[in-house]
């Protein structure tokens, strides 16, 4: 029997105020109950980003698909219901101290594009790199990586005393038992949850991303982007298929070239238009070129080793 929506309210509610004391073992509870009933996230999501006080809040299970949220002096201005989930986010995590590294004992992996490396730490933790990545570990500690630039999912081993940090410019991710994705091109940082739960700067923010959702961002900018994914599409391209929902033609270039080693750039007029399809990347490079641009409604001109995405012309390609 489904439960009613004022009862998930009301355990929402429950979590939401029982956090704030929370240890590792409770949060770990909490994350189980978000992932046992869509109703769950949808119920907490709303509660903690409704600008209403807890006792006024309306829930319903249903949010919207993409939400953008401005960052501040290093905080996220959220409503006055998710000042409470800061608290408690920061409750949760502020004995967990990051891992500490050496310099001395930095040492960097790196894969060329279209060529891809898998590893694994002292911890058990494995961690697939994608083509034209780079990472810096640390030989005195298997508990942090550092992602230079590129793509790669991690497959976290959980250890409740010394969590795992993916750290990237500006950025610290902190896992909680997690199977996660992400990407660096530049300022741009993605981040997508298979399984578990991140904490995205969890000394600063401490947005907690949980299965099914993704952050994206710019370095220097003041907004995160939170949107819904679905698992089975994260880290995609370790099954040869790169997955895109109203992604920039922009970024699914950078996404196709670190894939496949093949370098396209779209013209500046189609860059920022929406691209939604999948790509098989265990084709050809042209073949997947020639998919792309077929999916984009665009046309396809080569210069040597180097591809173009651009709008017909109506002319001989």
């Amino acid at each position: 029997m489904s439960k009613s929506l004022d009862m998930v309210m009301d355990e929402a509610i429950a979590w939401h105020l029982g956090l704030e004391e929370a240890g590792a073992d409770d949060w770990r509870r909490f994350i189980t109950w978000l992932e046992a009933d869509p109703a769950h996230q949808a119920a907490y999501d709303r509660l903690t980003l409704d600008d209403a006080s807890l006792s006024e809040a309306i829930v319903e299970p249903t949010i919207p698909a993409t939400q953008s949220y401005p960052v501040k002096r290093g905080w996220l201005r959220y409503g006055g219901a998710a000042g409470g989930l800061l608290a408690a986010a920061a409750a949760a995590w502020m004995a967990l101290m990051p891992a500490v590294v050496s310099k001395a004992s930095l040492y960097s992996v790196e894969t060329a594009p279209g060529k891809r490396h898998s590893l694994t730490l002292a911890d058990g933790t494995m961690i697939e790199m994608n083509g034209g990545t780079k990472l810096v570990l640390d030989r005195n500690s298997a508990r942090v990586a550092t992602l230079d630039r590129g793509e790669a999912v991690f497959h976290v081993v959980h250890h409740a005393d010394q969590p795992f940090e993916v750290r990237s410019g500006g950025v610290t991710l902190r896992d909680v038992g997690t199977v996660f994705n992400v990407v660096r091109a530049g300022p741009q940082l993605r981040v997508a949850v298979a399984e578990g739960s991140v904490m995205f700067q969890p000394d600063k923010e401490k947005v907690p991303l949980t299965k099914g959702q993704a952050l994206a961002m710019r370095e220097g900018d003041d907004h995160i982007e939170l949107s819904r994914v679905a698992t089975d599409e994260v880290g995609g391209w370790t099954e040869d298929r790169l997955d895109f929902r109203q992604v920039a033609l922009s970024t699914v270039a950078e996404d196709v070239s670190r894939s496949t080693g093949a370098t396209v750039t779209v013209s500046p007029e189609m860059a920022g238009l929406p691209f939604t399809g999948t790509l098989r990347l265990d084709r050809s490079s042209e073949e997947v070129m020639r998919n792309l641009a077929a999916l984009a409604g665009a046309e396809l001109r080569r210069d040597g080793p180097h591809w173009m995405i651009r709008p017909k012309s109506g002319g001989a390609r």
